[in-house]
């Protein structure tokens, strides 16, 4: 049985290949279908953020593995926080609708998501409430 590290080096040097002929292909400009483009451009964004992210975490020395942790989590909420703000101003221009699919899912995703966010804070507060209940 293959190493799965080798098979996944191998399909990093093969897509990585892949990509630098679909580079030249990108630049003729004969791209007809923006929005497979864009979808394009979203995985490749995904992507090189994933790639850095293992590259950073593989490299780093341990006792600054937290730091580097936190300022990733940091990164991804930046990134997420301007994808929302590109949403919405899709949404403001009527360029996404019910039948651009996944309006419910990422309705859901979003409901969870600020439910957690909503603990997080409330805890946040408590914590901060009570730290200067503690001091004064």
């Amino acid at each position: 049985m293959a190493d799965p590290g080798f098979q996944l080096v191998s399909q990093l040097r093969a897509l990585t290949a892949d990509l630098r002929l679909l580079d030249g292909e990108l630049k003729s400009g004969r791209v007809s279908d923006i929005a497979a483009l864009h979808e394009f451009r979203q995985a490749i964004d995904e992507i090189r953020m994933t790639a850095w992210t293992a590259s950073e975490l593989h490299s780093v020395q341990p006792e600054r593995k937290a730091t580097l942790v936190s300022f990733l989590a940091a990164e991804r909420i930046r990134r997420f926080a301007q994808m929302i703000r590109d949403f919405s101003i899709d949404l403001e221009h009527q360029d996404l609708t019910w039948e651009s699919g996944g309006v419910q899912a990422l309705f859901d995703s979003v409901a969870a998501l600020q439910s957690r966010l909503d603990r997080l804070i409330r805890q946040h507060r408590a914590n901060f409430r009570n730290l200067n209940d503690e001091q004064g």
